[in-house]
Order: C-alpha cells, then sequence, then structure tokens
C-alpha cells in the first residue's frame, strides 16, 4: 500500500503537486496532458476511476480541487473510519487545506497541518476534540501498536470526552507502564475516574469507560461494549518449539488453545519467537505472517547464557540450550512467563508478558535496519534480509524497489513508497523519524545498501543529529551488488583487484572523478562503472572510456549490464575499441576489464594475477642465445609500450615504436624538443616524473634509456617480474631484444644490427650507408 496518492486537475494543481511530493512521499496523478510537468507522475483519463483506484491503494489522498469535487468523488466509495483513508482538500495555492475524513485514526489532522505549513496556508481542522485541546482516543498508543478493538463504541466514548460526561478507565494491573502512558494523555481530562475494579466500570455513573489489557475479558466486555473503548496493546510473547516441517495449521491450533485456556486475548500478541535452530521452519515464518506479527528469532548464544534450571526439562538440552518455547519467550519478552510451556503432539508454546514495551524510559527505542534486497532477482536475497523484513513495521524505499520485495510483503506492514529518486537525505530522515518513534522500519535500497546507496545518507543524518548509538538501534545488512550480479553472469571478469567509480557529478566535482579514473587506468584495476549515463549527463561515459583506451588494449573486455537478474536484463559484451557510450543509461553497469582480461566463447575472464616468473626457454633456446630471423607486428596496438627516459636514446626509441604504430608511454622529468612535440601533439603519453615502482603495470615492451645504470637495472628486473619484454640500452644483455639502426627511404627499409654486441657499430655501418645513398641522389630516407 503507497503512502499518498495526490490529484491535480490543472497545471497549477500539477505544479503544487510536485512542491508537495518533493517533500512527502507521495505518487502524482495528473491527466495525461499535463505528463511533461511532472515525470515519474500517473496519468488518467478518467478521474473518478483513478480515485477509485488510489482509495485501495493509499493511506492518504490529497485532491487539489474544490471541496464540493471532492465530497462527490469519495462519497461513493465509503466504508468505514477503521478501514477509509485519510482524505484531503486544499485549493490550487494551499491557502486552504480540509481534512474531510480520517482526521484522527487515518491521520488527516496531521497531514494537513504538515501540508499548511509546506505552503503557507491553513489547516482547517474540525474535530471538536481538537478544537478544545483534547487527546484524540483514536490516536492513543498508536505508535506503541495499541490496537482498538473492532466491537468498541469509539464514537460514543469521543462524544462523552467532548461533552464533558464521566467516563471510568481500568488498566490492568499488569501493565504499570501501559497506565502511565494512559494517564499522559488523558491528564487534561477533568472527568475522567481511574478505577481499581474493573467491575466498577458497569456502574451506570459513568457514560463511557475505556479498558486497557492483554486479556479476553469476555463476560466484562460483553457488559461494557455498548459504552466502552477497549485498548489491546502487543504485549504477548509466543514462544514455539516444534519438530521438523510442522505445517502452519497445526501450530495455529495450538497457539489458539494456549491463549484460550489462559484468557488472552490474540489480538494482542507482539511477536513469535524461536530458536535459531528452527529460524528455516516454514511453519513457525507463516504463522508469524499468519498473525501479522513479526519472527524473532534468538540465537543459540543468547539461550546459553540464562540458567536451565529456570525453564521446565527440554528435549533442546541436547543442543546445549535450556530449551525453546520458554526461554524464547522471556528472553525476548524480557519480563515473566505467563503461561509455562504447553505440550502438543508436535510442538510446544509458552506466553511471556513484554514489559519492555512501555518501560521508564520514555524515549521509545524504535530499529531501523537498512536492508540490501540485491540486485533484483528475489533468488539473490540473502536469508538476513528477509528476516529483516519480516521483522519490520514499516518497509520504505525508492517506489522500483518497493516492487522488487512486494510479494514478500504483509498486509499489516505499511509500505512508504517514494516515486522518485532524489532527496536521499529527506528519505532518510523520514526513516529515522519513525524509528525513534519506535517503530521497526525497513529502510530498502537494491545491491547493497552500503554502495552508492542509502546507508551513508542515514548516518549522516544521525551524526548531524548527535545519535547516541542506541536511539534508534541500527543495522546494515549487506548484499549482493550489481558489479557482483553482472560479473556472475558473463564469467570472472573481476578475479583481480577492482575498483567502482561512480561517474555521477551531483556530489564529487568531475576533476576529482577524471583524476580517479587516470589513476585506476595506470594502476590497470578492472573498473567499474556506476551511473555511467544520464539525459543531463551525456559525455562523461565517452571520456572515461577516451581515458582507459590510453592505457589498455583495444580488445580489452567491456560489459554493459542493465536490469542485471530482473525481467528486462541486458547484457551486451564488446571490446575497448567498440564501446559505445550511447548503449548505457542510469539503470546500467560499465565492467571495464584490466590488461590481462580476455572473451572466452561468451565469457570474460580476468586472471588471479600477473605473469610472476617468465616461462623458462628450453635448452635448444637457450643455447643459441640469438637469431636474426626477422618478426613483423602485425597488431602493434595490442603492444602498448612504456619507454624509461627522455633523453637522446629514448627519442630514438620512440621514433620506432611511433613509426611502428605501437602506443608509447614515456616516464621522464624531462624530454627533448621532439618528444616534447609529440607529447603536445597526442602522438604519445608524456608523465613528466621520474621512474617509480608499478610503472610496468600493462605495458608489453619496456624500454630502460636513462642514463643511471641503478634504475635501468631494476627497470629491467620489474620487466621480467611484469613478464613484459624489455630493451636495456646500456647493457643489452639484461635485456630481452635489441633495436637494430634503421635506415629508410621511399619502400625500402634497412636494419643494421650486431645483436646488442657493438650498437655503436651498427649505427656507423647506416650512415654510411646512408650517405652512400646520399651520393647517389637518394635523399628522402630517415635515420
Amino acid at each position: 500500500m503507497t503512502t499518498t496518492a495526490i490529484f491535480a486537475l490543472t497545471r497549477n494543481g500539477v505544479e503544487l503537486a510536485t512542491r508537495l511530493a518533493a517533500t512527502l512521499p507521495a505518487t502524482i496523478w495528473l491527466p495525461e496532458r499535463f505528463a511533461a510537468f511532472a515525470p515519474g507522475g500517473r496519468c488518467y483519463t478518467n478521474l473518478s476511476a483513478a480515485v477509485q483506484t488510489a482509495w485501495q491503494q493509499s493511506k492518504a489522498i490529497i485532491l487539489i480541487a474544490a471541496t464540493g469535487i471532492a465530497v462527490r468523488l469519495i462519497a461513493p466509495l465509503l466504508q468505514a473510519k477503521t478501514s477509509d483513508p485519510a482524505v484531503i482538500c486544499l485549493d490550487e495555492q494551499g491557502h486552504v487545506v480540509v481534512p474531510l475524513i480520517g482526521g484522527h485514526r487515518a491521520g488527516a489532522n496531521a497531514l494537513a497541518r504538515q501540508i499548511a505549513a509546506l505552503t503557507g496556508g491553513q489547516a482547517a481542522i474540525t474535530t471538536a476534540s481538537d478544537g478544545q485541546g483534547l487527546p484524540a482516543l483514536d490516536l492513543i498508543g498508536q505508535a506503541q501498536g495499541w490496537r482498538i478493538a473492532t466491537d468498541s463504541a469509539t464514537t460514543h466514548v469521543m462524544a462523552c470526552l467532548v461533552n464533558g460526561d464521566p467516563i471510568g478507565v481500568w488498566v490492568d494491573p499488569d501493565l504499570p507502564a501501559a497506565r502511565a502512558l494512559l494517564g499522559a494523555e488523558l491528564a487534561p481530562v477533568a472527568t475522567v475516574e481511574w478505577v481499581a475494579d474493573s467491575e466498577e466500570l458497569t456502574n451506570p455513573r459513568f457514560a463511557a469507560a475505556i479498558v486497557v489489557s492483554h486479556r479476553r475479558l469476555d463476560p466484562l466486555w460483553h457488559k461494557l461494549r455498548d459504552k466502552g473503548l477497549r485498548y489491546m496493546p502487543p504485549v504477548l510473547v509466543i514462544g514455539i518449539g516444534c519438530r521438523r516441517d510442522v505445517p502452519v495449521h497445526e501450530l495455529a491450533t495450538a497457539v489458539s488453545a494456549t491463549l484460550a485456556t489462559a484468557d488472552l486475548a490474540p489480538e494482542c500478541v507482539a511477536t513469535i519467537a524461536t530458536a535459531d535452530l528452527k529460524a528455516d521452519e516454514a511453519g513457525i515464518s507463516d504463522l508469524a505472517r499468519q498473525l501479522g506479527v513479526p519472527l524473532t528469532i534468538v540465537t543459540t548464544a543468547q539461550l546459553q547464557t540464562l540458567d536451565p534450571t529456570a525453564f521446565s526439562p527440554s528435549a533442546a538440552s541436547r543442543f546445549d540450550i535450556p530449551g525453546v518455547a520458554e526461554p524464547c519467550a522471556t528472553l525476548v519478552a524480557q519480563g515473566p512467563l505467563l503461561v509455562p510451556k504447553q505440550r502438543f503432539a508436535r510442538c510446544t508454546v509458552a506466553v511471556a508478558l513484554q514489559q519492555a514495551t512501555f518501560g521508564s524510559d520514555t524515549t521509545p527505542t524504535g530499529q531501523l535496519t537498512l536492508v540490501s534486497i540485491g540486485p533484483g532477482d528475489l533468488a539473490h536475497l540473502t536469508e538476513a534480509a528477509r528476516l529483516a523484513l519480516i521483522k519490520a513495521e514499516v518497509i520504505t524505499g525508492y517506489a522500483r524497489y518497493i516492487d522488487l520485495i512486494r510479494p514478500l510483503l504483509r498486509p499489516d506492514q505499511e509500505v512508504i513508497a517514494t516515486p522518485a529518486m532524489g532527496d536521499e537525505m529527506g528519505r532518510a530522515r523520514h526513516a529515522i523519524e519513525l524509528a525513534r518513534s519506535g517503530r521497526r522500519v525497513a529502510l530498502i535500497s537494491s545491491g547493497d545498501i552500503g554502495i552508492y546507496a542509502m546507508a551513508a545518507p542515514v548516518f549522516e543524518n544521525l551524526q548531524a543529529g548527535g545519535w547516541d548509538g542506541r536511539h534508534p538501534q541500527v543495522e546494515v545488512i549487506p548484499g549482493v551488488s550489481a558489479f557482483q550480479a553482472l560479473a556472475a553472469r558473463i564469467g570472472a571478469p573481476i578475479n583481480h583487484d577492482l575498483c567502482l567509480i561512480s561517474l555521477s557529478d551531483l556530489l564529487t566535482p568531475w576533476p576529482l572523478i577524471e583524476r580517479r579514473l587516470r589513476a585506476a587506468a595506470h594502476a590497470d584495476f578492472v573498473v567499474a562503472l556506476y551511473n555511467p549515463r544520464s539525459q543531463g549527463r551525456n559525455w562523461q561515459l565517452a571520456t572515461a572510456l577516451s581515458i582507459l583506451r590510453d592505457h589498455r588494449p583495444a580488445t580489452t573486455p567491456v560489459v554493459f549490464g542493465r536490469q542485471v537478474s530482473r525481467e528486462d536484463e541486458q547484457i551486451t559484451i564488446t571490446t575497448l575499441a567498440d564501446a559505445d557510450p550511447q548503449q548505457a543509461d542510469m539503470l546500467t553497469l560499465v565492467l571495464i576489464g584490466n590488461s590481462q582480461s580476455f572473451h572466452l566463447a561468451g565469457h570474460v575472464v580476468t586472471p588471479r594475477g600477473y605473469t610472476t616468473q617468465p616461462a623458462r626457454p628450453s635448452d635448444f633456446l637457450m643455447s643459441n642465445k640469438t637469431t636474426d630471423y626477422p618478426i613483423v607486428i602485425t597488431k602493434p596496438a595490442h603492444m602498448p609500450a612504456v619507454v624509461i627516459g627522455g633523453g637522446a636514446v629514448g627519442e630514438r626509441k620512440v621514433r620506432g615504436l611511433l613509426a611502428a604504430g605501437i602506443p608509447v608511454r614515456l616516464i621522464s622529468p624531462t624530454a627533448t624538443d621532439q618528444l616534447m612535440a609529440w607529447a603536445q601533439e597526442g602522438r604519445l603519453i608524456w608523465e613528466r616524473r621520474t621512474y617509480q615502482s608499478g610503472d610496468l603495470t600493462g605495458a608489453r615492451l619496456v624500454f630502460a634509456a636513462t642514463n643511471d645504470r641503478a634504475v635501468n637495472a631494476r627497470i629491467a628486473a620489474a620487466a621480467i617480474a611484469a613478464g613484459a619484454l624489455c630493451n636495456v640500452a646500456d647493457a643489452p644483455d639484461e635485456g630481452d631484444f635489441h633495436v637494430p639502426a634503421i635506415y629508410r627511404s621511399g619502400g625500402i627499409t634497412i636494419t643494421v644490427s650486431s645483436a646488442g654486441t657493438a650498437p655503436g657499430r651498427a649505427v656507423a655501418l647506416r650512415d654510411a650507408i646512408a650517405d652512400w645513398l646520399d651520393s647517389i641522389g637518394v635523399h628522402n630516407h630517415e635515420r
């Protein structure tokens, strides 16, 4: 069930609805012709049919329309104040906000005041109790989960309250904290009289009666219900133990019998409690769902702290725990045992009185659980997340995520679905406020809630509010993130170091994002790009891919994963050269492999590491250290080179590499004029600094061309460790290959090599050949 539906009839109404929806978790309903003014809203062609639909789905309906229109629309839909949603009517300027129905129980009065505060208008509250400053009886205990008996004479008692008639009040003596809570609420009422004996309420001198108890009280209530209001607080904790695979109907029968025998009201059950040994019993989970209460799991470690002699003998002692039904009930309730263990054919039941709900501490201690729901398929939802959803009273989150888990939700759970992304801080703040009021709240997010999701906004709000670590209690449930789900779909692409980078510059400046991209590219991380592209940010992904192309082979695998594990999943595997930014949107994750990643039969694989030890050559190759057999590289773009050293020797190495079409990265604090010119032209990447460990990552060819012998030796050793081929200018034998002296003229290429033994002689011979060609009139050549 959604929280609020806002209906607009005109363009001005749509503008006001948009303003309200930015603060209130709400769905905007609007005429089709105004759809462009509220993206994400629901369009209608028939207003009456749309209101009827929202009536079944919403807890509150806001109509930006004339009061007469509103009354005619809702009149055929009215059923009972216990089930009808709150209905509020206001004008297009928000000057007057009128709660039409559900002022107290459905929260229309409070919502009207909230709307008036947003619009600067006036809430026209017409309920008599509000006008006299008297408490709203149908709201007392609501935050604590109190129920009002369906056969209560609520309207009669409210009338007596307003008219000043005498009202008798009795609270079960076993519920002192409930007595304190009700006493504080009724303090302004002069006509209230507290009685010690519940039978006194039958005295005709009381025009009305108020009863608070966890017991059935059938004879008494039969006498009082025509003039009585009965509160039923959730204070009963039912502990259950059972054999394997006991069906829910058998457990339900046992619980009903136990409560009936002890004269306890089933409406006052707060939770079902069992041991973690029984957490996977479908019958127990179904029972909690059937009763509309959470299932509380008690761990073995908690049970082992209890004194076994305090409980009835149990077969569970063989598991080194004092039992299940009684210990679980008392441990969760933190109160006395009302009904000791009742044995049935295949289960045991015990009941304890929960008093912690109304403890002496007047500050409600709720629970805020940040639940990761995974990428979308419920098969990827963790058991911890499922249990957190079962325990929650309120489920809140982005509407798209709520829809993913809706099959797991119960009718009694309040669902607050935010219709659009954005305002994460406001959403987090609202969840915290609900928890601080004493409620059990689950704030959900897809993937892992701690990765680009709602965990950080929650803790930022808590920090701003001076959180003490206890009010409310906060727990984070991890989940399967989008990058993990995508990786699993396509093989093993993240089997080495990985970094996640969001391309959204809404909260992070783009220059900082670009620095991180360059650092990740340089360090050869596998990269997962979140928030890659939207209508308003359509260039960042292209820039990111361009940066990565400077450091990785064109064949590097790239994967576009959209809506992974959902019905409309789309996965595209391509290469860095062919990756098209147009394939991505905000629902897409882009995964880029490192320099070692490869394609394999429709999958992508990243090896666990780099080559740390070169393959040992055969004895034959070792006995023939050099060869004059020429090798031609047919795909030079796949052989990225690193040249360390920016002097004349480095320039000659770079000249040959560029002529061969090989990508070059130059590392040197200085460079020749020619090298600087090539860098300015974009023909090479120049990193203006000295050599550092890790600079060879991703390189296939390495050239040590500095004027420091020790540095060149370090480079040669690092190249061997990285599995790259290395040329060492001042010690050819330390390297793996030599570069000949080259002469080019027209379509002729002449190379002169001494196999590294005398490079100076090779250059001299090359120059002699060049001089001879000059002497015979051939001038267009390159050395």
